[in-house]
């Protein structure tokens, strides 16, 4: 079967990398329970091409970014981690069919990189368990903009028909954390709404209810202190109209932001 095969959501924090953590990881060892599902259910479908969307690659205001150049790279190591870097082959063909939908929907496009890209921790930090299922696979890196939701949600669906064009396996990986203001000593400070719109969240992610997620409160959003949502609302609209099985993996906040793993399994 050609298209969207899989999709799934991951957290970033850096220390999920044992090297970076140094122990603190164990904090949050149902996260790491649920990457190796995920590790496991990604090697089951094979895609050719993996897309992976982050919150804290390049990114343009007004405009979803693609990297347009052959390859790109990335590691851990301004993080602390001492593993390789890791090199990996754009699908340009894949990328101009995604800049064709998008350009039909009225959705504005742009590079993140012409001639190289750098990952980012975004990406870096769920591949360090998703990697060992990867091996020759494409990678696709995306970013977000500041557009409304349901210009992120139409993007996704460009990127289905986009996938389905290739007559390849394609998979999608969401990164990005939840509300980042869960308890007093949360990075971003404390904020009480910030649990509502987790729960919210995991909730209407567990039944596919895209309806609800579109048409979240702002202030709400704004107070959580998120920075996922987008990420999230694009892997939608690549799933909408498939027969997906959604399934929450783990949940857990133990530093203050919230991490989320989310497995999305097409049925055909």
């Amino acid at each position: 079967m050609a298209g969207i095969v899989f999709g799934c959501i991951v957290p970033h924090p850096p220390l999920m990398v044992p090297d970076v953590g140094g122990g603190q990881e164990r904090a949050i060892a149902a996260t790491l329970e649920a990457m190796d599902t995920l590790r496991q259910r990604l090697a089951k479908q094979n895609p050719q091409t993996v897309l992976v969307i982050s919150p804290h690659g390049q990114y343009h205001d007004n405009a979803m970014g693609i990297l347009m150049a052959a390859s790109c790279d990335g590691d851990m190591r301004r993080w602390g981690d001492n593993g390789p870097t890791h090199h990996f082959d754009n699908d340009l063909e894949m990328v101009k069919l995604i800049r064709k939908e998008a350009e039909a929907a009225g959705i504005a496009v742009k590079s993140i990189g012409e001639k190289g890209y750098e990952l980012d921790h975004g990406v870096m930090a769920p591949l360090h368990y998703l990697l060992p299922a990867m091996k020759g696979m494409a990678l696709v890196p995306l970013t977000f903009s500041w557009l409304p939701l349901a210009t992120h949600f139409d993007f996704g669906k460009a990127i289905r028909r986009a996938a389905e064009l290739s007559k390849k396996k394609v998979a999608i990986i969401a990164s990005g954390d939840l509300s980042h203001r869960l308890i007093p000593s949360a990075p971003a400070g404390y904020d009480p709404q910030g649990k509502v719109f987790d729960e919210k969240l995991v909730q209407a992610l567990s039944r596919l209810d895209t309806k609800s997620i579109l048409n979240f409160d702002r202030a709400l959003v704004e107070r959580a202190g998120e920075c996922g949502l987008r990420s999230f609302v694009i892997l939608l609209g690549a799933l909408d109209g498939l027969k997906v099985k959604p399934e929450v993996l783990s949940y857990e906040g133990p530093f203050g932001v919230g991490y989320l793993v989310a497995s999305f399994e097409v049925k055909f």
